[in-house]
């Protein structure tokens, strides 16, 4: 029980980082899944199970970026990364709900696209909190 509490301890910033997109996550894609389904069981499915699926995809590509140090161009290539990620595991998930490869491809473009908007901003956020909590910290040095 120790290992798991000091995983979720050295994880804290990131699961909640999680936390946050996956909320985001899960209202865009039920809004997308509806305008292409016109179907409110499959846009609710969809928006439950995709963004679970998600989560867990995010949460790898998220620690696999901690690695990488902050640069100038390091979101614009973070979200390129995720929108590839994210276009794969959109068709595969739209594919099992609708069991239509249209469908599926047209969700798999279209809300990732919309998702990679929300993503930057998201993102760009938990930079801004980031920065924050570092400026207070140097200055009593």
């Amino acid at each position: 029980m120790s290992h798991i509490h000091h995983l979720l301890h050295k994880n804290a910033s990131a699961l909640r980082k999680t936390g946050s997109y996956y909320v985001v996550h899960m209202v865009v894609a039920a809004g997308v899944a509806y305008a292409v389904t016109g179907d409110w069981l499959a846009a609710l499915t969809l928006s439950l199970l995709e963004p679970s699926v998600q989560a867990v995809a995010y949460f790898v590509h998220d620690t696999a970026w901690l690695r990488v140090p902050l640069q100038r161009w390091r979101t614009l290539a973070k979200m390129a990364s995720y929108y590839a990620v994210h276009l794969v595991v959109a068709a595969g998930v739209a594919y099992a709900v609708t069991g239509d490869w249209w469908m599926a491809l047209t969700l798999s473009l279209l809300e990732p696209t919309v998702q990679m908007l929300f993503f930057f901003v998201h993102e760009k956020l938990w930079e801004h909190k980031a920065q924050r909590a570092v400026r207070p910290a140097a200055g009593c040095a």
